[in-house]
């Protein structure tokens, strides 16, 4: 490893490690208060529920992860999203790359922000007991450095399904169509992503999941993963969680590891 490369992976390191410590801060705020709601996160599973955070409230998701094998790039990134619920079925999402390390296979390194996205997220209200409906409407914005991203806004509508099962397991399933807004010569202009994933908590603090995912293409290879992950309640409004993901085909990368958090940051009206 290069001086530079050395002196970039300790800036990183020392960046991930102020923003968690900003976070633990911030989970501390009025714990007194047993009313207050808790963090609700997302992350980490590439599944989605349809659960929404708590309303009127910001919370924030905070993480680093690293992919590489099977010829694709090997990439290190720092993802976020900040979340807000408007009510019980509305809720804004803001998510991104805040950092990207690349290094493409048989091309130079190339680092800086990734692209942006933004999502309304509803959640179905009047759903029976034990089953749980969304959507998601996205457009991922093109602001990643160049070689970083496609240069084009992108379009993404995701359906939601969950359902409660028995022994404490919980089942969400995701099918998400997005209309690219580039692609290849005799590549379709739409990318369909499914994705499943099955939980169960532990206690109070302790949650489980595995999930499959992967995309399809008309004239791009597929793509498969499988994930494992475990997440820990340090308290009411702060959930730390890691894991490891593995390609299924040749075509996917051959692992990504991450770890992350969510923070139930403070009340916002």
């Amino acid at each position: 490893m290069s001086k530079t490369t050395a002196i970039t992976h300790f800036r990183m390191r020392q960046a991930l490690l102020g923003l968690s410590m900003l976070a633990v801060a911030l989970s501390g705020f009025a714990q007194a208060d047993q009313e207050q709601p808790g963090a609700t996160p997302f992350r980490p599973t590439v599944t989605s529920g349809a659960t929404l955070s708590a309303p009127g409230w910001l919370e924030l998701e905070f993480g680093g992860q690293r992919l590489g094998g099977n010829g694709v790039d090997r990439r290190n990134s720092w993802p976020y999203l900040l979340k807000y619920s408007v009510n019980d079925r509305f809720a804004l999402l803001l998510g991104g790359d805040a950092y990207v390390l690349a290094t493409p296979a048989q091309a130079p390194r190339i680092s800086g922000p990734g692209d942006t996205t933004l999502t309304l997220k509803y959640r179905a209200p009047d759903a029976p007991e034990g089953i749980s409906f969304g959507l998601e409407a996205t457009v991922k914005l093109p602001t990643a450095a160049d070689g970083l991203g496609s240069g084009e806004r992108d379009f993404s509508l995701k359906g939601i399904y969950g359902l409660d099962l028995p022994n404490g397991l919980h089942l969400d399933t995701n099918l998400v169509a997005t209309r690219l807004g580039t692609v290849l010569m005799d590549q379709g202009n739409y990318q369909w992503t499914w994705a499943a994933a099955l939980s169960r908590q532990f206690g109070d603090a302790w949650t489980l999941a595995g999930d499959f995912s992967g995309t399809a293409q008309s004239g791009a290879p597929s793509t498969a993963q499988f994930l494992s992950s475990a997440s820990y309640a340090l308290s009411k409004r702060l959930v730390i969680d890691g894991g490891l993901a593995v390609g299924l085909n040749s075509h996917s990368p051959r692992f990504t590891v991450f770890s992350g958090l969510t923070v139930l940051m403070g009340k916002v009206n």
